[in-house]
């Protein structure tokens, strides 16, 4: 009897204790979600805290989100369930969050969603403020709303989140979703995936670190198969590097095929590298930046504010000798490949800004295109503006006098384009190389005035 009395003394004492550690727990808990509620807000997106119901052992709470891009308003509420403390399966705490569907949603995908929910994310708070994030939604297919069904392969993903905002890394999948109306429209989605690991060290506010997207193929088409477009093998890649108190940064689009309007594109890519950028300055841009998304939801007014403080910075950047490079941009079409690069370095001096702004400027490009897709373009161009001139002045043509113009203005621009020296011509091909330096422009290695890149506007 003494030692059941002593044992039950003994569990009572640990069950105040561990309610003590739990409530206290929890209000670390609560402060720490209402500030990670605080942080969400930026600009068209704000969060607010409805309801927080602390307990001892746990907590329920319920948080609005209001999306405002200006044209549309879309609200949404999420339940957040919280097991908190000791009882937490040896962590700070666990949340459990369920998307509320809004009621217009709810009426279209409520019977093909059968009760479940929509979108859940389970948390786990480490006892050091890490976050773990598992993002579920379940896969569904069935009718929503009139004349309208839905084949989704749901959300599976991971985001874990350092303590005090300083690392992210993820990766979040959506394998398929497919649309069809009555009318015969349909958009399809194959296998979305975005992965994300970057990091935020304690003397910069800026992310670095490597972000992807890559979608394996993306179909719309309207009116039973008519304007239909097709996008196959997107992948973005963009990679930002702290090196001392210089930044490099890169990002890189590729589309393996794009067809649409009966034109067909492949290979298309894009490659673009920012080296040397003043860390401190980028820095100053990325608070100033976060300040007004956070203060002014007006877009016009946030993009005032940071150049603003991009011209504040630019002395500083300048002085670091940076380096704008695009890589590569290029396309292949019916008629062969089109192929640009371009490179600007500056390596004057950063007070020399403002009064001569080419002072220590170094530029290159190089660009090469298929003659047959050139002349293309410039008879689109051409007819567009011999019809517009028709129709506007009301002059009576026939189709044979239209042509006639068409050829005309198409000759003598491909004429002045090539007698203009900028664009060499071999086995179908019009390339040039560009280089400028010390205040002098070099087309295809021969000194040129600065009226000759004319010319290759005409091209362009």
């Amino acid at each position: 009897m003494g030692k059941a009395v002593v044992m039950a003394g003994a569990l009572g004492a640990a069950a105040v204790v561990v309610a003590a550690a739990n409530f206290v727990i929890g209000g670390k808990v609560e402060a720490g979600f209402r500030s990670s509620v605080d942080a969400m807000c930026a600009g068209a997106l704000q969060v607010q805290v409805l309801d927080y119901r602390r307990g001892v052992f746990g907590a329920e709470a319920r948080t609005t989100w209001t999306i405002d891009d200006g044209d549309e308003t879309i609200t949404f509420s999420v339940d957040h369930h919280i097991d908190q403390g000791v009882f937490a399966a040896g962590s700070a705490a666990r949340i459990h969050s369920t998307l509320i569907m809004p009621a217009a949603f709810e009426r279209s995908l409520g019977a093909v969603l059968q009760g479940r929910a929509a979108l859940e994310v389970a948390t786990v708070v480490g006892w050091r403020g890490d976050l773990f994030n598992r993002i579920s939604s379940p896969g569904f297919k069935g009718a929503a709303g009139a004349g309208l069904s839905v084949d989704w392969g749901g959300i599976d993903g991971e985001l874990n989140l350092g303590a005090g905002q300083s690392q992210a890394r993820g990766r979040i999948v959506m394998p398929k979703l497919d649309i069809r109306d009555a009318d015969g429209s349909a958009l399809t989605i194959e296998h979305l995936a975005f992965d994300l690991d970057s990091s935020r060290s304690k003397q910069y506010r800026f992310w670095t670190g490597s972000s992807s997207l890559s979608l394996d193929r993306a179909v719309f088409s309207a009116r039973s198969g008519q304007d239909s477009f097709v996008l196959g093998g997107l992948k973005i890649a963009s990679l930002i590097a702290l090196d001392g108190d210089l930044v490099n940064m890169s990002v890189d689009f590729r589309v393996s095929n794009l067809s649409g309007g009966g034109e067909t594109v492949d290979e298309l890519g894009l490659a673009f590298a920012a080296e040397r950028i003043d860390a401190a300055a980028l820095d100053a841009i990325s608070r100033r930046a976060e300040e007004v998304r956070r203060a002014d939801s007006d877009i016009e007014m946030q993009r005032v504010a940071v150049l603003e403080v991009v011209s504040q910075q630019l002395p500083a950047m300048l002085g670091r000798a940076p380096a704008i490079e695009l890589k590569r941009l290029g396309a292949s079409l019916g008629e062969g490949r089109a192929e640009m690069s371009a490179r600007i370095d500056y390596a004057g001096k950063a007070d020399a800004v403002g009064r001569d702004p080419v002072a220590g400027v170094g530029a290159s490009a190089e660009f090469s295109m298929p003659k047959a897709l050139l002349l293309r373009l410039l008879q689109l161009n051409a007819r567009q503006s011999v019809v517009g001139y028709v129709q506007a002045m009301k002059v009576e043509a026939s189709d044979a006098e239209i042509d006639g113009a068409v050829s005309a203005a198409v000759k003598k621009q491909m004429g002045d384009i090539l007698a203009a020296g900028v664009l060499r011509e071999k086995d179908g091909m019009l390339s040039t190389a560009l280089r400028y330096e010390g205040g002098s422009l070099f087309v295809n290695g021969r000194p040129s005035p600065l009226s000759a890149i004319e010319a290759l506007g005409l091209a362009l």
